[in-house]
């Protein structure tokens, strides 16, 4: 890569590179065949055509390759396993559904996302970079794509730099000494200070205008430019997103409960109950029961449903006017919990309304006249810059300006807070005009010969603000003589209608709001009062500033923090002071928005946890925010807070129900198999993955309430509550599975069809079946008297009718006892083992009904914090549920006859009629194995339409505890401040009741720590604990007292109440870093509501 002097490109009929930076400016237009004039339309074209856009090569990746993506993380591989397991067993059918589900949740997340990148690419076309343009003699805007070499181009404050340029000499220039531009370079060559250029130096592509305006030539675009040079190592670095990170950790716990699970189950088959695997298909039923563990544990659609929630909630931020500009800053603004928020043109209107009253402090001098004196301190011919200058060109007498040469213009800079223009009157005599800040401007003058008229302009501010009028300054300085105040404009910039309601609407989603102006304290302060706020608005002096060698000093939230925190909002202050606030906000543990549309604010926009750049903001601040707002006003910024904070639910509700299942398969399963050596099909357990993955891409758009408080990972909870409900899920199947099979009380209560298999039982019901349908039947033939005696010597191929046609008989007699082909079961003997399998099977089909339908039902459960039932789901949620369950019912109603018939059975099985009367569609139930082969019938279900009727009430029974268990995990862990939020209520309840005189508009007056009654806090964030000072200790949520902090008093129990919670939420939470936040300290606080606590 160049460095910052080697700036050679190629250019057309050049024959070597050319370093624009070491020739002189005639020479560069003629080799690049331009002149200051710019180019002809037709010319750019064709250059256009020949040099292509002004932009780097996009890296497209093959759509082939993006999908076989989404089949290659550490949850996939896992689901890979098992489908070489599978192959390797000759398991056909489960390897290609296993394969099929993988294909199935690449597929959903390739559409889905790219569908959402395309509407979000669309919606941020309008954003792309514009440049203004020299074309035909005419000054146009045009897309900087379509910049090609020779073009001039007019770059200004604010823009980011759109190609490599070779700057051209002021207009008009050749009197008096240059102005330079400023130009930072930081990101491109590491220079920390702006860079001063003059005529004949170059500028980067990618680098900001700090200062200054001028006309220049582009002499590179695209990947010619000094930035597309480097753009091979500015893309090769690759930060790992923290959804990514989230995403791996919950996939690391569910593999982990997974591989143990294996193992136990691996070493309690093979070691305790001896079993061996052979060849041939269905030849290891071990390794293919270990398959249910692999494949119903992992949550496969993990990274599918997190990804695609992000995406379509990304998308409809979009729509709602806040565009993305990095996906992780979802995740920031659900947490965000202050807002810096720009007073102008986001709290109010930036719509200038000129006022009558205009103090003048010179002779002949009135509004009118100062108006034109204004606009002279602007280019009054070019259309306006900005808000002030629209004012003042709209009502200024334009026309008689024409009068006057501006010889030099110095634009507006944030630093110097005022615009400069040298003119030369029709007499010939040179002057300067200024307009600014009036602070700024009163700087200017003599203290010692004005000190009259600075007084009185400080006092007319003073006036006028506390009024929230602001002013304008104009002065005038003649040729040898000094700085003369004219006079005051006044105008104002009224609130936003919808500002004052979104501001309380802010702080009820626990996000506190500081205004941070420029603009004079007592305009921030009266302004605040318009809007409701509390007017603690300080000014910029007790504020920090940067080093000397322009670092952030040591222990800035340590010894700021307080003061900041206090704070209703700044007024006066440099971008500086914006960069140094979000700083030790976040030092205190603060999740830290800040919007901005400078090019100065782009430091603390880029510093802030989320950087707004707001609608209107400049290129740089742009490019340095994570969301970009489209609509202007306070009202989008916490429109995209509450749809960050869904997005955030839906993502929330996914990660809980995951982890759950995980621990619920492996559990239930597990200990089945474990306990009682038991066999399940794996397909049926793909099936369910599928029928499950369904409804839970389902919740990428369901309807889910916001929280009240800002958001955060809290992954430690996440796996306490998922292995509670996993276990609470597991014991459920397992009290079915005593009950179905230990028991005959589905038998005796429900008249259904008996599961018990336990040997007595068998023996008992084959007993007085043969009895009864065989022994003593007329014509049997059969020479035995008694059931014992049938035991003893019957052979199941003396059985007229049933055996005598079977492979393993003769087809003659054969005497009572005989043996043909090995020992052959007694009818007895056969009849039971029959009997287990049957049983065996239908009680599958209950099983998995039951863990379907009680699994999937969990989600209805983990969605909301209050009664399941009572908060309605979205309609595509009930319907994915809906459908999946019709297809886990109609398995368990008409079965499944897996996908391998056994290899050894005995056909005609006159034992198989079940109560029923079916003969189901999906399975022969007169196929049945021979005793010592159970690895050939593991895969089969019977099914039976009483027995899905006992799983669903089954289900609905386990399911009325799951909300008890939910509002008790929510306690000991105090998730979201639960705890805290039923105290209060409780308390508040019990004091309305002593105080008839209370009520519902009045201030609670309860005891200290307590908010009103009227303030809209649903999660109660006051210590219902002790009245005293109190914090919350975010290792074991609790409420512990500490001492005393001399912090004051907030006479505003909203804004305190708004403390209290934030404190209480924000501790309890993961921030994007690994690093625990303080505790946040709540000063005790008297009965009164007046002395609520406050930071």
């Amino acid at each position: 890569m160049a460095n910052a002097g080697e700036v050679k490109v190629e250019v057309k009929d050049a024959p070597d590179e050319v370093d624009f930076s070491k020739i002189g400016l005639e020479e560069a237009l003629k080799i690049l065949q331009a002149s200051t004039h710019g180019l002809s339309t037709e010319e750019a074209q064709k250059r256009l055509a020949e040099y292509g856009p002004n932009k780097l090569p996009e890296s497209s990746r093959s759509p082939i390759l993006v999908f076989l993506g989404y089949m290659w993380n550490p949850l996939a591989w896992a689901m890979e396993v098992a489908a070489i397991i599978s192959i390797a067993l000759l398991d056909y059918a489960d390897f290609a559904l296993i394969v099929a589900l993988l294909i199935v949740n690449a597929v959903i997340s390739f559409v889905e996302e790219s569908n959402a990148d395309k509407a979000i690419k669309a919606l941020t076309a309008a954003l792309a970079p514009k440049a203004k343009c020299l074309r035909s003699g005419e000054v146009i805007t045009i897309d900087a794509v379509d910049l090609v070499p020779g073009d001039v181009i007019i770059i200004k404050f604010g823009d980011i730099v759109p190609a490599d340029i070779k700057i051209l000499p002021e207009e008009g220039g050749g009197g008096g000494e240059e102005v330079p531009m400023q130009i930072d370079q930081a990101a491109l060559t590491g220079e920390s200070l702006p860079a001063k250029k003059f005529t004949n130096d170059v500028a980067f592509s990618g680098s900001t205008v700090k200062q200054g305006e001028r006309h220049c030539v582009v002499y590179a675009t695209g990947v010619n430019t000094f930035f597309g040079r480097a753009a091979a190592l500015i893309s090769g670095t690759n930060n790992v997103a923290n959804l990514q990170i989230i995403m791996n950790r919950i996939g690391a716990v569910c593999l982990l409960t997974i591989g143990i699970w294996v193992i136990i189950e691996l070493a309690v088959q093979f070691g305790h109950y001896h079993h061996a695997c052979t060849g041939g298909e269905e030849g290891c039923p071990t390794l293919t029961n270990m398959l249910v563990i692999i494949v119903g544990g992992i949550p496969i659609a993990m990274p599918t449903v997190l990804s695609v929630t992000l995406a379509l909630g990304a998308f409809k931020l979009a729509k709602e006017g806040a565009i993305v500009a990095r996906m992780s800053a979802v995740e920031e603004m659900a947490g965000m919990d202050v807002l810096c928020s720009d007073k102008t043109g986001t709290l109010t209107l930036n719509k200038m309304m000129i006022q009558d009253e205009t103090p003048c402090f010179v002779p002949n001098m009135d509004q009118k006249e100062l108006l034109r004196m204004a606009a002279l301190a602007a280019k009054w011919k070019e259309p306006a810059r900005d808000a002030l200058d629209t004012l003042v060109l709209s009502c200024a007498d334009l026309p008689s300006l024409d009068v006057f040469e501006q010889i030099d213009f110095i634009p507006f800079d944030p630093t110097v807070k005022r615009t400069e223009g040298t003119l030369k009157g029709p007499d010939g005599k040179v002057f300067k005009v200024t307009k600014g800040a009036p602070h700024i401007i009163i700087k200017l003058l003599d203290e010692a010969t004005e000190a009259q008229v600075c007084h009185a302009a400080e006092r007319q501010v003073q006036n006028f603000g506390q009024r929230g009028i602001r002013c304008l300054a104009v002065a005038r300085q003649d040729e040898g003589q000094q700085w003369k105040l004219l006079g005051l404009l006044t105008f104002l910039d009224p609130p936003r209608p919808d500002t004052k309601a979104t501001i309380h609407k802010a702080m009820e989603y626990g996000v506190d709001v500081k205004m941070i102006t420029g603009d004079h304290v007592l305009i921030a302060k009266e302004t605040a009062r318009m809007l409701g706020m509390n007017t603690n608005i300080k000014d910029a002096k007790g504020l920090p500033s940067m080093d000397a060698d322009g670092k952030i000093p040591k222990d800035l939230g340590k010894n700021f923090g307080e003061m900041i925190l206090e704070a209703d909002g700044f007024g006066q202050v440099y971008p500086e002071h914006k960069y140094l606030i979000v700083e030790a906000l976040r030092q205190c543990g603060f999740a830290v928005g800040m919007t901005g549309d400078g090019v100065n604010d782009a430091p603390a926009l880029k510093k802030a946890d989320v950087g707004i750049a707001v609608h209107g903001a400049t290129d740089a601040a742009r490019g340095a925010a994570d969301i970009v707002l489209t609509e202007a006003g306070l009202s989008t910024i916490v429109t995209a807070v509450i749809g960050a904070r869904k997005i955030f639910k839906r993502m929330t509700t996914y990660a809980n129900y995951t982890v759950a299942m995980t621990f619920r398969i492996c559990f239930t399963f597990g200990l089945l198999t474990v306990i009682y050596d038991w066999y399940f099909p794996t397909i049926l357990i793909v099936i369910m993955a599928v029928f499950n993955d369904g409804a839970m891409i389902a919740l990428s758009k369901d309807r889910v309430v916001p929280d009240k408080t800002p958001n955060s990972w809290n992954l430690k909870n996440i796996f306490i509550m998922g292995m509670v409900y996993g276990l609470y899920l597991t014991l459920s199947t397992w009290a079915l599975y005593q009950t179905a099979v230990k028991t005959t009380f589905f038998e005796d209560k429900c008249d259904l069809f008996s599961l018990n298999d336990r040997h007595v039982e068998l023996r008992a019901w084959c007993g007085a079946k043969l009895e009864r349908e065989y022994l003593g039947a007329p014509g049997s033939g059969m020479p035995f008297d008694s059931a014992a005696q049938f035991d003893a010597a019957g052979s199941v191929c003396q059985i007229p009718g049933y055996g005598a046609q079977h492979h393993i008989c003769p087809q003659g007699p054969v005497a009572p006892g005989g043996v043909l082909d090995g020992d052959q079961p007694s009818a007895l003997h056969q009849c039971m083992i029959e009997q287990k399998y049957i049983r065996g099977a239908m009680t599958r089909s209950l099983l998995y009904t039951q863990v379907s339908i009680s699994g999937q039902a969990l989600v209805f459960v983990v969605r909301t914090r209050d009664w399941s039932l009572a908060n309605r789901a979205g309609t595509a949620t009930y319907i994915a549920f809906l459908l999946a369950q019709i297809g886990s019912s109609l398995i368990g109603v008409f079965g499944f006859g897996g996908y391998v018939e056994p290899r050894h059975r005995v056909d005609d099985c006159e034992f198989c009629g079940l109560s029923t009367g079916g003969r189901t569609p999906f399975f022969d139930s007169k196929v049945v194995p021979i005793a010592g082969t159970e690895s050939d019938y593991t895969a089969s279900v019977i099914g039976c339409t009483g027995y899905v009727i006992v799983a669903w009430i089954w289900s609905a029974i386990w399911y009325v505890l799951l909300d008890p268990i939910k509002w008790a995990m929510y306690w000991i862990l105090n998730e979201d401040g639960f705890r805290d939020q039923v105290a209060f209520r409780h308390e508040k309840k019990r004091t309305l009741e002593r105080s008839s005189k209370e009520q519902t508009g009045e201030v609670f007056n309860g005891p200290a720590g307590f908010a009103p009654a009227n303030y809209a806090n649903p999660l109660g964030r006051a210590s219902m604990s002790k009245p005293v000072s109190a914090v919350l200790d975010r290792k074991s949520a609790a409420l512990v007292p500490i001492n005393r902090t001399s912090m004051t008093i907030s006479n505003d129990p909203n804004r305190a109440m708004n403390i209290a919670r934030r404190s209480f939420v924000g501790q309890g939470m993961q921030r994007r870093t690994s690093f625990e936040r303080k505790s946040h300290e709540i000063h005790a606080a008297s009965p009164k509501a007046a002395d609520a606590p406050k930071h």
